[in-house]
């Protein structure tokens, strides 16, 4: 016990000792990163208070009395979409892991909405932020992401992921790149609701179905959501595995999209998609127009392993799906839609007399009022599967599920224009 005192003294004395011939112009640049390290994350924890619990609605479906659909509202959020809580758990493993530092700047490829809350974050931190975006990106988008600070790069789509991280090398900036560090970020862990609380929205959604005395039962027999990075949909299934929860955890996937070959038959990790991708697939999600393949880690965060059961659905259902929610007072986007398509879906072939499904409203619709809303648009981005007639068909069939109970994918398939054979 002597000697190790010994040594410990020594130890200390050796570290002051080199502390005190170290240039004091170095010892103050480590005290003054060290203070703005602190302070980031105290900001950062202020931003997650200020999240707070989005609010969990339940969705009427008449046609389906046995259903009970719940959809967490993300677009309550600064930056109007789920990613605020997935960015706010990037900003903090950056800092944290002293990825930048005061004097950095970040990059990233973005579709909109994350590139809105990394500008958020980042500024708020402040360090400036610049997004690599698609030329043809929606305007509302990209005024999203500058209205909160970020800067914006047009490239095409294809080479965003390229253009991001080059930048970011030859700026000596960091190249944050949701698609392959979600995994370094998001929570999956349950927190007790302590002051300190987790950000994943599994552990909010049975928080507030535990505390509603309108929710007899609080589980959830189907959580269903669409993936771009695959980083909400793979803390989600982490943390249902981690507590052995019996939720059935559903990939909501876009026509054209190679997720869902990747998850259920492990394909495109060594090869690229671009050939089978159709524009427009849906805002914000699905892969494929990459010129690089679906590789864990780098070019997507999807956890294969964590996903239960995968789905896909025509585009034109999910642009008609998009236009009829929305006349009932549900303001998502078009990924929000295609997550209540695959939700109804689940809930038609699922006999049990009462189901609980929770889904997500990713982003709002006025992001979209130029291109999905508008008929001109739709008649020529559908026009090879049947355009605005194709759309109204759709439409009717999926207010009939709504209505009536009756199934929109059969009778769609059926009497709607069909859309090129889907890969399955």
């Amino acid at each position: 016990m002597l000697i190790a005192t010994v040594f410990l003294c020594f130890l200390c004395a050796v570290r002051c000792d080199l502390l005190s011939q170290a240039p004091a112009d170095e010892v103050l640049l480590k005290e003054d990163e060290t203070k703005w390290r602190q302070e980031a994350i105290t900001k950062l924890w202020e931003e997650r208070a200020k999240i707070g619990h989005t609010p969990l609605i339940e969705f009427p479906v008449a046609g389906l009395p046995r259903l009970r659909l719940f959809i967490k509202n993300e677009t309550a959020t600064a930056t109007r979409s789920l990613k605020h809580r997935f960015v706010w758990a990037l900003a903090m493993w950056a800092v944290v892991d002293g990825k930048v530092n005061s004097n950095s700047t970040a990059y990233d490829s973005t579709s909109g909405n994350t590139g809105a809350s990394e500008a958020y974050m980042f500024t708020a931190i402040g360090v400036p932020y610049i997004a690599v975006v698609a030329t043809d990106l929606e305007q509302a988008k990209i005024d999203n992401i500058e209205k909160h600070g970020g800067k914006i790069m047009k490239v095409d789509v294809s080479l965003r992921n390229f253009h991001a991280k080059d930048e970011a090398e030859k700026n000596n900036g960091f190249f944050i790149n949701q698609f392959g560090n979600a995994e370094q970020a998001e929570e999956y862990f349950e927190s007790g609701n302590y002051t300190y609380e987790s950000s994943n929205v599994f552990h909010e959604i049975l928080a507030q179905l535990r505390d509603d005395p309108q929710v007899k039962r609080a589980t959830v027999d189907y959580f269903v959501h669409s993936a771009g990075t695959g980083g909400t949909i793979s803390s989600v299934g982490r943390y249902v595995d981690r507590y052995n929860i019996p939720t059935k955890v559903v990939l909501a996937d876009s026509e054209f999209s190679l997720f869902y070959d990747y998850v259920i038959h492990d394909s495109f990790k060594n090869e690229s998609g671009t050939k089978l991708w159709r524009k427009p697939g849906v805002a914000g999600i699905g892969y494929g127009y990459d010129v690089e393949p679906v590789i864990f880690g780098q070019t997507t965060s999807l956890v294969r392993s964590v996903i239960d059961e995968a789905v896909k659905m025509p585009d034109i259902a999910t642009a008609a799906a998009l236009r009829e929610l929305n006349a009932r007072g549900m303001d998502g986007g078009p990924s929000s839609a295609l997550n209540i398509l695959v939700s109804l879906h689940m809930a038609l072939q699922d006999p049990k007399e009462e189901l609980q499904i929770v889904t997500l409203m990713n982003d709002p619709a006025e992001f979209y009022q130029k291109n999905y809303f508008n008929d001109e648009w739709i008649e020529k981005v559908f026009e090879d599967r049947g355009g605005m007639k194709a759309l109204e068909c759709w439409r009717q069939e999926i207010a009939s599920t709504l209505d009536k109970g009756t199934n929109f994918l059969e009778s769609g398939l059926k009497n709607c224009a069909a859309p090129p054979k889907m890969r399955v």
